[in-house]
């Protein structure tokens, strides 16, 4: 059993009990000479001496004038000062530690008085006696004081620790709803190209159903594999707008036409221009993906090097995109070697970031049903891995392995 784990009262129990004993004990074998004899009413007031410290977590305001008071009594009787001298300093520290300084310095008052009441039984000078009067109770004051200074500041650093804690969830659910507004804008775009291809084809078929058979059943095909894929952003576009956002009146700007992989080469360029020394590579065969799938690519390593411009300027990254059969994996990997970032005076510092990006990552992978993973590597730097799946419609059967391969760096001026 720790230390953490017992009860207080338990601890108070065992130290009132310590004290009793060790007087006990003293006052059985020293028998100084001019004393009283130690005897039944001596244990009995040395016992009663310590007990209020049994009490000075509950009770610490009673628990100084009660142990003061009886530790005066044992001195009237004739007996021998002992440890019990201990017991109201001990009960003052402890209110110090609990109670404001002005409670401590009242609670002095019986502690001084019964210090030098000791020092008198003891016949000790009249200077020693009043300067222990006096340096004992501030001394307790003092650590106490301490104490509870202490306790307060921990007290209030929980709190702040709460509010920061509450404060960095709702901004991360405040992040994940941005973030999946934006998501249902672009996919309003794609859906409503989906229906408006539908809707075309559907009256073509119908206009030439009796005319021309083959061109309405080729109309017909058409709509059909669109209102599957429709039907797939549709779902994920579902599950973006599980969370409900008022809408503030405000003029929507104008959005630009969604990226697409193939625009990843310039995304490279422009972060070379930034400062960063990036190998960019591509593996596999390209497989046709769907808009929405498309968009998250292009962002997740958008939001990728942006971290690495932030966060490790000047570093080297190695982005590659492979192309499988099943699937499409994005990695961007950048090396924290130190000759990476010497040169600050050519490159931006390291700037803080709020943590937010990888929360929109994870979002857009996992909305188009794909998982995404960053971390630090053993390597030193960090890395972002995303997979996501290709569904059985855009599989074209075995692909010939293939790639290609740009290099793109920048040495610092």
């Amino acid at each position: 059993m720790t230390w953490s784990r017992v009860r207080p009262p338990a601890v108070d129990s065992a130290i009132a009990l310590g004290f009793a004993v060790v007087a006990c004990i003293a006052g059985a074998y020293y028998h100084p000479p001019g004393w009283r004899p130690f005897d039944t009413t001596g244990y009995v007031l040395a016992c009663l001496t310590a007990l209020p410290l049994a009490a000075r977590r509950r009770q610490p305001f009673l628990t100084v004038p009660a142990s003061a008071a009886l530790y005066a009594g044992y001195l009237c009787c004739g007996y021998q000062p002992s440890v019990n001298v201990w017991v109201p300093v001990l009960a003052l520290l402890s209110l110090a530690g609990c109670r404001p300084l002005t409670v401590a310095w009242a609670g002095a008052v019986p502690v001084a008085a019964v210090t030098a009441l000791s020092g008198v039984t003891g016949r000790l000078h009249l200077a020693l006696v009043a300067a222990q009067a006096v340096l004992v109770p501030v001394a307790a004051i003092a650590f106490g004081h301490t104490r509870y200074l202490l306790v307060r500041a921990n007290a209030q650093l929980r709190e702040v620790t709460a509010e920061l804690v509450a404060e960095q969830e709702a901004r991360a659910r405040n992040a994940v709803t941005l973030e999946r507004m934006a998501i249902a804008r672009e996919l309003h775009d794609v859906v409503a190209h989906h229906m408006s291809v539908i809707t075309v084809q559907a009256g073509l078929a119908e206009t030439v159903l009796t005319s021309d058979v083959p061109a309405a059943r080729g109309a017909l095909r058409v709509v059909a594999e669109t209102g599957r894929g429709a039907l797939d952003e549709l779902r994920r576009l579902l599950t973006v707008l599980r969370v409900r956002s008022d809408d503030d009146g405000q003029e929507e700007t104008p959005y630009e036409a969604a990226p697409r992989v193939d625009r990843l080469p310039e995304l490279v360029e422009g972060a070379v221009a930034a400062g960063l020394d990036i190998r960019f590579a591509t593996a596999g065969e390209p497989v046709p993906l769907s808009p929405m799938a498309e968009v998250c690519v292009y962002r997740v390593a958008q939001e990728a090097l942006t971290n690495v411009i932030k966060h490790a300027p000047g570093a080297r990254v190695a982005l590659t995109l492979d192309h499988t059969p099943d699937e499409v994996v994005l990695v961007v990997r950048n090396d924290a070697s130190p000759d990476a970032r010497v040169r600050r005076d050519r490159r931006p510092e390291p700037v803080t970031g709020s943590g937010l990006g990888l929360i929109g990552m994870r979002e857009r992978v996992r909305i188009c049903g794909g998982r995404l993973s960053a971390a630090p590597h053993d390597g030193g730097g960090f890395a972002v891995e995303m997979i996501l799946p290709i569904p059985a419609r855009h599989r074209a059967g075995p692909e010939e392995p293939g790639g290609g391969e740009h290099d793109a760096r920048a040495r610092g001026g």
